[in-house]
């Protein structure tokens, strides 16, 4: 059985992987971690009504942490996981990072601690959106005299604008181009018409939307739209999950669903 660390065990993606977890005959998730804010019940089933899981919420300081795990899953904040990264190298656990919003130098950090240890990263674990991400690569070459528009939509508690997916998205067709693109974030004011070599990324904020993707490949005469709504949180739990599989295997170094879907 493959023992698991949940760090960010009470946000809604720590509470769907519990339940996620359930249907993988070769892992279990032993520890869980989250704010505890001076709790009476640091029970986890108790409070929030997943069945069966007879663990207590444990603080982050927790000296122990890292030990006795074989995985390490971590959906939280940025500045957070960083710092739980650095801790965790010294034990080289593998560790999978499906938080965002993390700034050029924290991932720079991560990638150093991926010398010691392996990690797997993604701004979405969907396989789906990571399916079209992989296929960009081929389709982008096509469209090179077409516009290119991306917007995003989540629940009305993210935090993070524009999505780590639609960055990556974003980053997938910049690169496909070769650099003969630029993006840019929303567009705004008297003087906003679009350059040519523009990648542009908007994002939507409202309701209880898990996540919502849309890449527009706008030419003259036709519209090509690539769309991937998320229905329900278990499709990033499980893709998760999948990473643990995958990333247990490995000894060191920075992976991704690229390498993931490849093998």
């Amino acid at each position: 059985m493959i023992r698991v660390l949940l760090l960010g065990a009470l946000g809604k993606m720590g509470r769907q992987i519990a339940i996620s977890a359930k249907q993988y005959d070769d892992i279990v998730i032993t520890k869980m971690v989250d704010k505890i804010d001076k709790r009476d019940n640091n029970d986890f089933s108790e409070i929030t009504g997943i069945s069966g899981y007879d663990l207590k919420i444990l603080d982050d300081t927790d000296k122990k942490l890292f030990t006795d795990v074989d995985c390490v899953v971590e959906f939280t904040q940025h500045e957070a996981t960083v710092g739980h990264v650095v801790r965790a190298k010294q034990y080289g656990i593998p560790y999978v990072i499906g938080t965002t919003g993390f700034s050029e130098n924290e991932r720079k950090i991560i990638s150093d601690a991926a010398g010691k240890m392996p990690v797997f990263i993604s701004s979405n674990m969907s396989r789906g959106i990571n399916v079209i991400n992989l296929l960009l690569d081929r389709l982008v070459a096509n469209f090179s005299e077409y516009d290119v528009e991306l917007w995003e939509l989540h629940h009305r508690d993210k935090r993070d604008a524009p999505s780590g997916t639609a960055m990556m998205l974003a980053e997938t067709i910049k690169n496909a181009f070769q650099g003969e693109k630029r993006v840019v974030l929303g567009r705004s004011g008297v003087d906003s018409k679009r350059k040519k070599n523009e990648i542009s990324v908007s994002s939507i904020r409202g309701g209880d939307i898990f996540g919502e993707h849309h890449i527009l490949f706008a030419g003259d005469g036709e519209n090509i739209e690539i769309v991937h709504r998320a229905t329900n949180r278990a499709v990033f739990a499980n893709g998760a999950l999948d990473a643990v599989r995958f990333i247990i295997k490995k000894q060191t170094g920075m992976f991704g669903f690229k390498k993931l879907l490849k093998d």
